[in-house]
């Protein structure tokens, strides 16, 4: 099959596609589109992506957008290796895991601590930034079951694992994962990983 992604590399959800693809080990080509800076997006985006965000991708001429739908559509067409849990309870709790990623964590962590450390001249995330931002690491550790922190990767390992590079780019974010021990244990487990090497971009750390 023919696979073409188009996003950023610095993108938190086309990183998430990307890490599914070569745990996939899939050949894709990789096409710019960026909604973030002047680079812009292909004159045919619109067509991919009524909203023009990013990831969308093209699979066999199937086009398709949103992480999650992109996500168990490659899992459903390439089966092996698997990526969700075949227990009905760790498939819930993995997909708990990427909806807390998408409602909460993404904001708290991304936008609130990594983008104002990173993209802002250093500017100091305030008190309930950090608040929220912790609670959201607790509340993910919660779900964190010894399943899933032994397991290969999953769908839902991969959301978290693209958060926390860019949380962990930054002094408080990484602070706050220090204070979430078995978060922390897991993440220093696999931030060096081949598969976080090869979706690594120039705008984190991990």
């Amino acid at each position: 099959m023919s696979i073409t992604l188009f996003g950023t590399p610095e993108s938190v959800y086309v990183r998430i596609v990307r890490l599914i693809l070569e745990f996939k080990k899939l050949d894709h080509v990789f096409v710019m589109a960026d909604v973030f800076e002047d680079r812009g997006l292909p004159a045919d985006y619109e067509a991919r992506h009524p909203f023009r965000r990013i990831p969308s991708i093209e699979i066999d001429g199937v086009s398709l957008y949103e992480t999650d739908a992109i996500a168990h559509y490659l899992d459903a067409v390439f089966p092996h290796p698997a990526m969700i849990p075949p227990d009905p309870l760790e498939a819930a709790r993995m997909r708990q895991i990427m909806r807390v990623v998408d409602a909460y964590a993404y904001r708290a962590l991304v936008w609130d601590i990594y983008v104002p450390q990173w993209w802002r001249e250093g500017a100091e995330p305030g008190p309930e930034a950090l608040a929220a931002g912790r609670h959201v690491l607790l509340a993910l550790e919660a779900l964190m079951t010894p399943a899933f922190r032994a397991s290969p990767p999953t769908l839902g390992s991969c959301y978290l694992a693209a958060v926390l590079a860019m949380t962990d780019s930054v002094v408080p974010g990484a602070g706050l994962i220090d204070q979430v021990p078995a978060l922390r244990l897991w993440w220093n487990d696999i931030r060096e990983g081949s598969l976080m090497i090869a979706t690594r971009s120039d705008e984190s750390l991990y």
